[in-house]
């Protein structure tokens, strides 16, 4: 009995699961859909009984010249045993009713007790489209006919045409041949429910285009399948790539916010998958595994939820990949009724779970193949009402374990990305009438009925060796591995070596076993290694038609050429492990294509130079912080080693007004013009030796002084970037962690991220160059400047922001500075020399400019007197060499002497004689300098 008084009977979404009695067979009312009786249910309220009647389809159908329903209604032994209006002439038997619902329209009913007398206390209501008839009978009036609160009231239900004799259909079925309607529906006999349950999987690359699949404006997208379940309050089933997660962190990160709400509430089931929707089979267990858990990682953090369910990509299955869903904790996954379940059992149920294979206990839920189509049907079209017909059947084979499982592209239902448009409207008529249909279907999440039932439910176990979906099966000519072979053999656009090498060779360099040290700075490339491998094998080996045959995509090739960006990550990885001591510039083949890069690196920052556009490809610092290579981001345009619209190399020579002519990809000729133990230094010039460039890398600095000399007079415009400080914690927090620094008018611009304070920052110091512009692009961000004569230069600079100065102590007669942050006035920066007792003895520039800028100097100031420092400041001043400010100063006392004598006393074992000369002399002005030293 309902809790409240009474509640709104006509609303369907009002009844409550369970409260369904019957569920009839269909097509039984001679072909008349609006008198065929689909099921029956009752509820008992405070102030009135509850009845409702749902028809196969009553929308869009004038049915009140032909449809007249019969509620018999039996509270006591006794009754009466003929049906009135003389709709038949047979007798019911047994359970002979005391009030008879007969309506005859939505205007029109009667409520008759057994002596044919009509009572008050009724009430009723069509709902055409839950095809659906409400009628409510006071209690006030059940009670003069026998009726107590709580018992078993028994029930029929029949539907004639009006004014004809000759029942249509009726509930509980009968073959009425002796004349007499046996059998009724008792109130306490509930029938079990079908369970059903949608899985939309959403798979975008990562790429500036996903907002536009969430919402495309015109009323399409992901969001309204969550507005139809949350308008509704029925749950789904979520897949979200790995790729798209990150995409939307980026480009839509309040989208996964709405998400996790809705898990919060129930509402949302997140299920698992590889990261980046690779084609599992034909990956190595430790690729799958590292996708696997990545993907559940980005799920905890964004959704606060562990997925237990598992999506396959495009459904490729192998009989091996149980072992790599077992050992990351999913406990199902989902397939194929009609090719997973069928190919390989008989036992004719795909809507019970089974297992796979007898070592692991993995479960398979299976797709209904009754789903398959472009459209989506909506309710009470004729693919709805087949659908009503399958879920009544698998209500009347009583086996409440059955669930009917919807899997397919989020897009399709959301209508984006070519799918009809029309699909959204009727998905959530779809949703609509199944939140009116809860007595007797429960639209569930597939964790809840893990939940519920032991399993596997069907009690059978399958090992598929092979399989996908239907139509993959058909275009792959029976097997996925016909389609890897090409991938396999394939060599990509300015490559030397297949595609399957490459990934081979990034996972041998990585050696990885179950996770990285990402506190480590080698641990944390080496996951984003992983990372842009795992992103750029996304739908591995996937083809197109080209009007006669079946061949890998286009849009395939250009993102997986560009998996063996991956190896960079990897040298990078080994650079931290065993920095240099000293400047070093050399050649290498980092990214495995078969040609060499020009590598830069010193004991702070490794960079990589393409000699295609003489462009900087790549840039991390000591600590494992990515600056530039934002390579697990979507490649479109291009399979080679080329800019496109998110991959822009620093120092890309845009445009040049003397000749309108585009430098991005053209061969530069790369050099190395400077390599001592101070500097490196890597010298670029144009096919036309119109454009020279020289890049400088100095001893312990984080950055590098750019210098361009152009040919003719002309405006130059050089892009910078795609800068990306930090990478790694960008793919994690999206934009709102990055600050800008600067701006066009400043002199200086770039950006910082807030978490680990690393930023990438271009200063355009010296007179010659000015602003042009900056935008964002897919995890990074891109300034443009432009020549103003001949000659000009620039610093480029990736480093932890502390935005400060300080001295550190280094020799006794040199000290080391660090000058990271911006300056809004002054034009030098002076460093004088004092001693103990405050008398100046000399002073050098370390910094000419103008301002306001961004200064960044990473440099050795020795005494110009080649005298013992005591006492060091650096000043800002003028151009007339007036004090503006004091930057900072270093004081050297005793604990710094006393370190730098254990270091010389160390070095003095294996030194040479005339080194020792050396040494000895700094001892013994150390030892001089001892007693006026600060303790």
């Amino acid at each position: 009995m309902l809790a409240e008084s009474d509640f709104a009977s006509g609303d369907p979404t009002a009844w409550p699961t369970g409260t369904c009695i019957a569920v009839d067979t269909t097509d039984d009312a001679g072909g008349y859909v609006y008198r065929d009786i689909l099921a029956v249910c009752y509820e008992e309220g405070s102030n009135e009984l509850y009845f409702r009647v749902d028809f196969l389809k009553l929308e869009g159908i004038d049915y009140a010249p032909y449809l007249n329903v019969y509620v018999l209604i039996d509270f006591e032994p006794g009754g009466q045993s003929y049906l009135p209006d003389y709709i038949w002439d047979g007798q019911v038997r047994g359970y002979e009713w005391e009030l008879c619902i007969a309506v005859y329209n939505s205007s029109s009913a009667t409520l008759y007790d057994l002596n044919w007398q009509n009572v008050s206390g009724l009430s009723w209501q069509f709902h055409d489209f839950q095809g659906m008839l409400a009628c409510n009978v006071s209690k006030s009036t059940a009670d003069d006919y026998g009726f107590t609160n709580g018992e078993t009231v028994y029930i029929r239900v029949a539907t004639v045409r009006d004014g004809q004799s000759g029942l249509r259909d009726i509930c509980p079925n009968d073959s009425l041949s002796d004349g007499y309607w046996d059998g009724a529906l008792a109130s306490n006999s509930h029938t079990v429910t079908t369970k059903l349950a949608f899985v939309h999987h959403g798979n975008q690359h990562i790429n500036p285009f996903t907002s536009g699949v969430v919402d495309d404006g015109q009323g399409h997208g992901f969001y309204r399948i969550l507005d139809s379940h949350e308008e509704y309050g029925l749950p789904v089933n979520i897949h979200m790539s790995g790729v798209l997660i990150t995409s939307l962190v980026w480009n839509n990160p309040s989208f996964l916010e709405r998400i996790k709400n809705l898990t919060s509430r129930g509402l949302v089931e997140i299920l698992g998958s590889v990261y980046g929707q690779h084609i599992m089979p034909y990956l190595d267990e430790c690729l799958n595994t590292w996708a696997l858990n990545k993907h559940k990682e980005l799920c905890q953090r964004y959704f606060n939820a562990t997925p237990r369910v598992a999506w396959v990509p495009e459904r490729v299955w192998k009989y091996f990949l149980d072992n790599d869903f077992s050992n990351t904790g999913f406990e199902a996954v989902v397939l194929d009724g009609q090719t997973h379940h069928n190919d390989y059992c008989g036992c004719g149920n795909y809507h019970l779970t089974h297992k796979i294979n007898t070592s692991y206990d993995v479960y398979a839920f299976f797709i209904c193949e009754r789903w398959y189509g472009t459209d989506f049907p909506g309710a009470n079209s004729d693919w709805h009402l087949d659908f009503k017909k399958h879920w009544a059947g698998i209500v009347r084979a009583g086996d409440e374990k059955q669930i009917c499982v919807y899997g397919d592209d989020w897009e399709k239902a959301a209508g984006v990305a070519n799918w009809p448009t029309g699909n959204p409207n009727n998905y959530d008529s779809m949703i609509r009438w199944l939140a009116g249909a809860k007595p007797w279907i429960q639209v569930v999440k597939l964790s809840d009925y893990l939940d519920w039932y032991t399993q596997p439910t069907s009690g059978v176990t399958i090992t598929i060796t092979e399989d996908t979906y239907g139509g993959l099966k058909y275009w792959t000519g029976g097997s996925y591995d016909n389609w890897y072979n090409d991938f396999k053999y394939w060599v990509p656009y300015g490559c030397t070596k297949t595609a399957e090498t490459l990934w081979k060779d990034v996972l041998q360099a990585l050696n990885y076993s179950s996770s990285f040290n990402t506190s480590t700075p080698s641990g944390r490339l080496k996951e984003l290694a992983m990372w842009t491998l795992a992103s750029n094998l996304y739908e591995t080996a996937w083809h197109e038609w080209d009007g006669s045959d079946w061949v890998l995509c286009g849009w395939g090739k250009e993102i997986w050429a560009h998996l063996r960006y991956a190896m960079i990550l990897v040298k990078a990885a080994n650079w931290t492990e065993n920095p240099p001591a000293t400047p070093q510039i050399y050649w290498e083949d980092v990214d495995d294509d078969g040609a060499n890069e020009l590598i830069m690196c010193n004991d702070k920052i490794y960079f990589v130079i393409e000699r295609i556009g003489g462009r900087i490809v790549f840039a991390a610092t000591k600590d494992g912080r990515v600056y530039i290579g934002n390579y697990m981001v979507q490649y479109r345009g291009t399979e080679g080693d080329y800019n496109d619209d998110d991959h822009v190399g620093a120092l890309t020579d845009k445009w040049y007004t003397y000749n309108n002519h585009d430098y991005s990809h053209e061969l530069y000729t790369v050099q190395i013009e400077v390599s001592n133990q101070t500097h490196v230094q890597a010298k670029m010039v144009s096919p036309d030796a119109y454009i020279t460039k020289k890049a400088t890398l100095r001893k312990g600095s984080y950055g590098l002084r750019v210098q361009y000399s152009q040919k003719y007079a002309g405006t130059l415009y050089v892009r910078l970037g795609s800068f990306s400080p930090d990478l790694e914690t960008m793919l994690y927090e999206g934009k709102k962690v990055l600050q800008t620094l600067g701006s066009g008018g400043q002199g200086f611009m770039g950006w910082k991220n807030t978490v680990t304070n690393a930023s990438a920052v271009v200063a355009w110091q010296y007179p010659g160059a000015a602003y042009s512009w900056a935008w964002t692009l897919t995890f990074a961000k891109m300034v443009e400047i432009k020549s103003l004569a001949l000659n000009f230069c620039f610093d480029l600079t990736f480093a932890p922001l502390q935005n400060e100065t300080e001295f550190a102590f280094s020799t006794l007669y040199s000290a080391y500075l660090n000058v990271y942050t911006s300056f809004t006035e002054g034009s030098k920066l002076v460093a004088a020399f004092y001693t103990y007792s405050g008398v100046q003895k000399a002073n050098i520039t370390v910094w000419r400019g103008v301002t306001p800028n961004w200064v960044a100097l990473y440099m050795e100031v020795w005494h110009p007197l080649g005298l013992p420092i005591e006492n060091v400041t650096l000043f800002l001043v003028d151009e007339e060499g007036n004090i503006l400010s004091k930057v900072t100063s270093f004081l050297v006392t005793r604990a710094h002497l006393q370190a730098r004598t254990e270091e010389l006393k160390q070095k003095w074992t294996d030194a040479a004689l005339e080194e020792k000369t050396v040494l000895m002399r700094e001892i013994a002005e150390i030892d001089s300098q001892w007693p006026y030293a600060p303790g």
